[in-house]
């Protein structure tokens, strides 16, 4: 099943503005605007609308503005549209020549969707890494980080981290497989997910589409592990071929690997 998102705030207060799948009864979230800033005011007095002034996207309540989502600053009467895409994208567009002056895709949060990427993009600076939640009620950033490692073009590889300290590596990306992702490697796993990796002058990134998945998402969990909608796990602690004894993020007794989980 594909598209249809909801945009709206959630939370205690709705002190938060994020997005989800419309039809996922569980409403979670696949990007959020403000994990660590929540919205302060009275709830059910917020909203989301265009700066007249600047152009940029605004939480307000009333006259006041709360926070600023973007910072385009194209100056007044821009003619500025924001359009929350099938794919999940939350665009702000310049309709005077439609060029994209900012979209969520650029800023995940802790879920990777179809068509986002991991990775670094050089010419325009751009940079996309996920990060958890501290909790699965909190979005505030919590421990862990998933991003793209390509050291050369045939040396790929996600990488998680603990503080900043490599806690574990998918292995190189080969032909559709993981090295150390073995839940992603099996015949009907391979049918759900087409991944992607560029390697070039100008970016390096991972992408995947979600061939046959319902709500395809991948989810960076607080305790630093990869799973979907279903709560199936990419990768989490119990797969202990994940760690990389040659990087040393975690050797292979079972002791050391006890050790190290949360």
């Amino acid at each position: 099943m594909r598209g249809n998102f909801t945009l709206g705030f959630f939370g205690e207060n709705y002190s938060y503005l994020g997005i989800w799948y419309t039809s996922d009864v569980q409403s979670t979230k696949v990007w959020v605007a403000n994990p660590n800033a929540p919205i302060i005011s009275t709830p059910g007095t917020h909203t989301l609308s265009i700066s007249a002034k600047t152009g940029d996207l605004v939480i307000s309540a009333g006259s006041k503005t709360l926070m600023r989502i973007t910072d385009v600053k194209l100056g007044p009467n821009a003619n500025v549209t924001a359009t929350l895409e099938d794919n999940g994208n939350f665009r702000l567009i310049n309709q005077v020549d439609k060029r994209v002056l900012w979209q969520s895709f650029d800023h995940p949060t802790n879920v990777l969707l179809p068509g986002m990427k991991l990775g670094y993009d050089m010419e325009m600076g751009q940079n996309w890494t996920l990060t958890s939640w501290l909790s699965n009620e909190i979005p505030k950033s919590g421990a862990f980080t998933l991003s793209w490692e390509p050291t050369q073009k045939a040396s790929q590889r996600l990488m998680i981290r603990r503080r900043g300290q490599p806690y574990w590596t998918s292995g190189n990306l080969n032909n559709q497989i993981f090295q150390y992702m073995f839940a992603l490697n099996g015949p009907g796993s391979q049918s759900m997910y087409n991944l992607t990796s560029v390697y070039n002058n100008k970016a390096r990134y991972f992408s995947y589409d979600g061939n046959t998945a319902a709500l395809p998402m991948w989810i960076l969990t607080p305790k630093g592990q990869i799973r979907d909608i279903n709560n199936a796990a990419a990768w989490s602690p119990e797969f202990c071929y994940g760690y990389d004894t040659v990087l040393k993020i975690i050797t292979s007794p079972i002791e050391q690997i006890l050790s190290r989980r949360l």
